[in-house]
């Protein structure tokens, strides 16, 4: 009987193991862009994604001149984008006294915007495809 516990201690530290070390890989798998890097991707590119915080579509140009253009179900709006001191990717759109700035996250093949409020990350997009150029003529 005493071998068997032994066993059973055996697999149940290999099972906390493994699941310790996939958890550790999926962090690992997430990495935070510089500001070289998020302006790498945005920068003269046409993004689009999705608001999965509000779920809605949308497209946006992204000049480098800082001018960024955006297509919604509902309609246009057109603002500023710029890099912060963090490296985040920040936007502020004509019609609003708020600016808007975010971490840019590749997780993987994908990028994820993600806001830190109360200490807490909460994803806001879900980009899907990044076009050079101005796409739709925003």
């Amino acid at each position: 009987m005493e071998k068997h516990s032994i066993i059973i201690s055996t697999i149940i530290a290999i099972i906390i193991g493994c699941i310790i070390l996939i958890g550790e890989n999926s962090l690992l798998a997430e990495s935070v862009l510089s500001a070289e890097e998020v302006t790498k991707l945005f920068s003269g590119k046409t993004v689009e994604g999705e608001n999965v915080k509000r779920n809605y579509s949308f497209k946006s140009y992204f000049d480098p001149d800082g001018t960024v253009r955006t297509q919604y179900e509902i309609g246009k709006k057109k603002g500023k984008w710029y890099i912060d001191a963090k490296d985040r990717k920040c936007l502020r759109y004509d019609d609003k006294d708020k600016t808007y700035c975010f971490n840019i996250v590749k997780d993987g093949e994908f990028y994820k915007e993600f806001k830190i409020k109360h200490g807490k990350r909460k994803q806001i997009t879900a980009f899907t495809k990044f076009t050079e150029g101005n796409l739709y003529g925003l």
